[in-house]
């Protein structure tokens, strides 16, 4: 009830208003923390605060973030749109991941606890499928596959019907033909269920001398059909690069086998490289004809990555909450606490902020500003739980506080 004059005022409602002072000096402290405190302050430069835990999230200081995505550059969270050409997405099921991914116009949302979203944000249904699977694979240069950066993978599930049941094989192929004719041959022992079967890849030729002729190196999928091809003469190098756009015209059901074949009519010095990503079922021999350094990487056989299962629908995979959490411990036992999160919050989303000071293994819901009593301990955690109506709906969190043990 408000307080009227003669009336002894309930605790809750003193602490309250305590809290509302907070929450206007947190707005100065917030500020004060991105423009920089004086070095005369304190003669240190640095505020000295009563039992205050604050962060401007200049520095990605969650300890926990299932939903949102940390953005450096304008210091906050925010959980981003998941409903504009996200009909293509990866669910990776893994104990961790070493750091999120945001590169190929590929990005990693970690969604819950050991679970993953992997999607693409630009281009066609179909580059999207290929930016994912050039990132998971192959990375952006072959050393630095995403699919490497989880632990303990138990489970890779595909939005894409055409990719359930498949494995991953990434190959590398490198030479340096003089004359002649090489070629890399991978025969599928699975000629039945190998619906579909996708490649991507990427060629180069390099020729140093002046001698006639051509050098091509191509992409076979299978013996005969190029996919893929690069010719040049002398004084000359080309590229022609297709990992990560569109070649789902070029995807063949049961395909005896693939090659990469270099050729060169005459003499020069030479270099020749090929990267494939390959969808396939069941696995691949692979044979060698003439001198050249090559590497196979079977990610099912070799590093026991699941084959790829079907993903539910996005909704039901990612869920309509996201959860942040601050993890603070003090020297004495917390037994009362008012946190101060500064958020935008569309107004079909709702946001419960919460406070425990057990490290967790109990939360009491509060307002903003509030004061709450959480069972005593000293691992002060703040948590802030945002549920959207719909998918594309980009609430943020911007400033967190929270001042402790006001009396």
């Amino acid at each position: 009830m408000a307080i009227s004059n003669g009336q002894v005022a309930d605790a809750d409602e003193v602490m309250n208003v305590v809290g509302s002072n907070f929450v206007d000096n947190a707005q100065l402290l917030f500020n004060a923390d991105y423009i920089g405190f004086s070095s005369k302050l304190a003669n240190t430069g640095t505020p000295s605060l009563d039992n205050v835990f604050y962060s401007t999230f200049q520095t990605d200081t969650a300890d926990t973030n299932y939903g949102f995505l940390y953005d450096s550059t304008n210091y906050l969270y925010q959980v981003p749109d998941l409903t504009t050409g996200l009909t293509e997405f990866i669910i990776i099921e893994a104990s961790s991941l070493s750091a999120p991914w945001n590169a190929n116009n590929v990005r990693t949302l970690q969604i819950n606890s050991g679970k993953w979203l992997v999607y693409c944000t630009s281009g066609t249904d179909a580059v999207r499928r290929a930016q994912i699977h050039k990132s998971l694979w192959y990375g952006t240069d072959g050393t630095d596959a995403l699919i490497d950066d989880f632990t303990s993978v138990t489970a890779v599930k595909t939005s894409h019907t055409n990719d359930v049941d498949k494995r991953a094989t990434l190959v590398t192929f490198r030479a340096s033909l003089n004359s002649g004719t090489l070629t890399y041959t991978g025969t599928f022992a699975d000629t039945t269920n190998n619906n579909n079967s996708s490649v991507w890849s990427r060629v180069y030729a390099n020729w140093v001398g002046a001698q006639g002729g051509t050098l091509t190196v191509r992409t076979e999928f299978a013996q005969g059909n190029t996919v893929n091809t690069v010719s040049v003469g002398g004084n000359s190098n080309a590229t022609s690069d297709e990992l990560g756009i569109d070649t789902s015209a070029d995807e063949l059901t049961n395909p005896a086998d693939i090659q990469i074949e270099c050729s060169f009519p005459g003499v020069g010095v030479l270099t020749e490289e090929a990267d494939l990503v390959i969808l396939h079922e069941g696995t691949i021999s692979w044979v060698e004809v003439g001198t050249q350094t090559t590497t196979e990487k079977d990610y099912t056989t070799d590093s026991s990555i699941p084959v790829m299962t079907a993903a539910s629908s996005l909704s039901t995979e990612v869920g309509t909450t996201s959860t942040l959490i601050f993890k603070d411990t003090t020297s004495s036992s917390v037994t009362n606490a008012i946190p101060v999160i500064n958020s935008s919050i569309d107004a079909t989303s709702s946001q419960q902020i919460s406070i425990s000071a057990d490290g967790g293994s109990s939360y009491t819901n509060v307002n903003n500003g509030e004061i709450a009593r959480p069972t005593a301990g000293t691992a002060l955690w703040r948590k802030i739980v945002v549920t959207r109506a719909t998918l594309d709906k980009l609430d943020k969190v911007t400033e967190q506080a929270v001042k402790y043990n006001l009396y």
